[in-house]
């Protein structure tokens, strides 16, 4: 195997996005794990971030946020 594809493999990290949705009593947040069916709701987007970092723990991982219209405003990576 080439070495950059060794490599990548290696830093291959969890991306978590935490965007805005319609919950059943009212606007809620999402935290959903890339390449995954993982999907959580939270009441507020610090709670949603908080369990991102959580879900983390040790490993490297990027975290997309997202506004009230869908763009993604923040990214930022951990560890």
């Amino acid at each position: 195997m080439p070495t950059a594809t060794l490599e990548r493999k290696a830093v291959q990290r969890s991306v978590y996005h935490v965007r805005p949705c319609d919950g059943p009593d009212g606007m809620k947040w999402e935290l959903h794990k890339f390449h995954t069916t993982q999907h959580e709701q939270f009441h507020s987007q610090k709670e949603a971030v908080a369990a991102a970092h959580a879900e983390c723990g040790d490993r490297q991982s990027h975290i997309v946020m997202h506004a009230l219209d869908g763009h993604a405003y923040r990214e930022y990576d951990i560890n």
